[in-house]
């Protein structure tokens, strides 16, 4: 029963966004985030209420590409969820550093009480200055499955910009992870 709750969820949630494919090549995320793809994505233009850009090669409950494109100091990334007793809304604040902002990640990831663990946080090169990368596995509350993610990080001008790609640990994530390496170290603000 779990399940087709769940299934019928996704359905909802994917059902009340506009779905259009985006083609290899450069691409502008939000007008201001430039990225190079080597083959095509489907591109839901938010999910959720957290409005944030998601993309998917094999299907939204597969695989996610989701964008955090200009979040400014005090921005909502997730409002509290109605009846959820002592949930605050997560919000991006400027001077977060970089483990504190994986923290916020993790809490917009396992406010369904999916089980989050952090592989690895690093410093890098990202968007053309110091910015952080990270690794991390999930499993999914819903169904159990076990996911790997990856993402990249930086807060310019006090904006946060990233990228975090997910998808199942075994078979779709090592499919993908180059490609989405190579996107996002070559990503530039527009």
């Amino acid at each position: 029963m779990m399940r087709l709750l769940a299934l019928v969820l996704v359905f909802l949630v994917t059902g009340c966004v506009t779905v259009a494919k985006v083609d290899k090549g450069q691409q502008i995320v939000q007008g201001r985030l430039v990225v190079e793809l080597e083959g095509p994505w489907n591109q839901f233009a938010s999910v959720g209420q957290a409005q944030i850009p998601t993309w998917t090669i094999d299907g939204f409950s597969v695989d996610r590409l989701q964008f955090f494109v200009g979040v400014t100091d005090g921005a909502v990334l997730a409002p509290a969820q109605p009846g959820a007793k002592d949930q605050r809304p997560l919000v991006f604040r400027a001077q977060m550093q970089p483990h504190e902002i994986v923290a916020l990640y993790e809490t917009y990831l396992t406010r369904d009480g999916s089980a989050f663990k952090l592989d690895r946080l690093e410093p890098i090169q990202f968007l053309g200055g110091q910015g952080f990368r990270f690794a991390y596995l999930l499993t999914r509350r819903m169904d159990g499955v076990q996911l790997s993610g990856v993402g990249y990080g930086a807060v310019r001008g006090g904006e946060l910009f990233g990228i975090v790609y997910q998808a199942p640990r075994l078979g779709f994530f090592p499919r993908y992870s180059k490609q989405i390496e190579t996107m996002a170290l070559s990503a530039r603000l527009n």
